[in-house]
């Protein structure tokens, strides 16, 4: 029994021709370095994935002098803060450290906590690496 093979081409369109003339590389008018660049935009808030985040006017704040102390562990953060305050049943009035408020994040959230605060100090004029190389000593 005769077989056939049939074979099919597959023909392309054929490109469509422009009547446009040949194009011609850009060429920028203001060389490189007369250019002004534009101030960035100030940087968007921090944007937390997930829930919206709701202000509480209510919320508890506290003034504190110094972060006294920290620990790590258990894949937490915890920031320990004082302030100094005076003892008035003494009569020569003595001084203090009072701690006023623990605050525990978890390690990535006290990561991103560090680099806004830098971020921040820097952007207001206070370098915090500049600080330590001049013999700041922490308090």
């Amino acid at each position: 029994m005769p077989t056939s093979k049939t074979t099919a081409t597959a023909r392309r369109p054929a490109a469509a021709k422009s009547n446009a003339p040949p194009s011609r590389p850009a060429v920028d008018p203001i060389p490189a370095q007369a250019r002004v660049q534009a101030p960035s935009p100030a940087p968007d808030p921090i944007v937390a994935e997930g829930p919206r985040l709701i202000d509480d006017p209510h919320a508890p704040e506290f003034f504190a002098t110094s972060c006294c102390g920290f620990s790590i562990g258990q894949g937490h953060v915890t920031l320990t803060f004082e302030s100094a305050r005076c003892n008035h049943f003494d009569p020569q009035g003595s001084m203090n450290r009072v701690v006023v408020g623990r605050i525990v994040l978890p390690i990535q959230a006290a990561q991103a906590l560090v680099i806004e605060l830098n971020t921040s100090l820097q952007r207001s004029g206070f370098n915090p690496s500049r600080a330590v190389t001049a013999g700041m000593i922490p308090q």
